[in-house]
C-alpha cells in the first residue's frame, strides 16, 4: 500500500482509536458483508482474506465467486471512500487476520485538509484501479469471444 496511507495513520491529527482501529479476525470470519452500507476502508496488516461476490447461477441457485485474495499491505473498501453505497462484495478471513479499519468519512476529510497526502493516496488508487480495469477488460473480451463462438456453433 501507498506510503501516504501509512503517513496519514501516523499523523497526530489522525488519531488511533478515534478515526482508525486495529481489528482481529479468525479464519472464516466475515469482515465485510456484501450489501452493507459503510464508508470504512480496511488495510490488511497480516493474514489473508478473500473477496467474494454473490452470483446468480440460475433462478434457484446462487454461489459465492472468489474474486481475489488479498494479503498484508493490501486494502479493500476504497470504492466507498467518496460516497456511501452498498458494498458490492463480501470479505472473509482465510487465516488469522489483523486489519486496520479506517473511518472513510474522517479519511476523506483529512485528505481534503492535507492535499499533499491525499493526492498521493488517490494517485495510488487511481493507478491500482487502472491496472485492474485493464485486466478486467481482457477477461471480459475473452468471455465475450467465447460466447460468440458458442452462439456461432449453435
Amino acid at each position: 500500500m501507498s506510503e501516504a496511507l501509512y503517513s496519514i495513520l501516523k499523523h497526530p491529527q489522525f488519531p488511533r482509536d478515534t478515526v482508525w482501529w486495529e481489528e482481529f479476525f479468525d479464519p472464516d470470519d466475515l469482515i465485510l458483508k456484501e450489501g452493507e452500507s459503510s464508508r470504512d476502508l480496511y488495510l490488511i496488516v497480516s493474514g489473508t482474506v478473500r473477496v467474494n461476490m454473490q452470483v446468480e447461477v440460475d433462478d434457484a441457485r446462487t454461489m459465492q465467486s472468489g474474486l481475489v485474495e488479498l494479503t498484508g499491505g493490501d486494502t479493500f473498501g476504497e470504492l466507498n471512500l467518496y460516497g456511501q453505497s452498498e458494498r458490492t462484495a463480501s470479505v472473509v478471513a482465510l487465516s488469522a487476520t489483523e486489519v486496520i479499519r479506517i473511518d472513510g468519512k474522517a479519511l476523506s476529510a483529512f485528505m481534503d485538509a492535507h492535499p499533499e497526502l491525499g493526492y498521493r493516496v488517490l494517485k495510488h488508487y487511481f493507478l491500482l484501479h487502472a491496472e485492474l480495469l485493464r485486466s478486467l477488460n481482457i477477461k471480459v473480451s475473452g468471455l465475450y469471444a467465447t460466447e460468440l463462438r458458442n452462439v456461432q456453433e449453435d
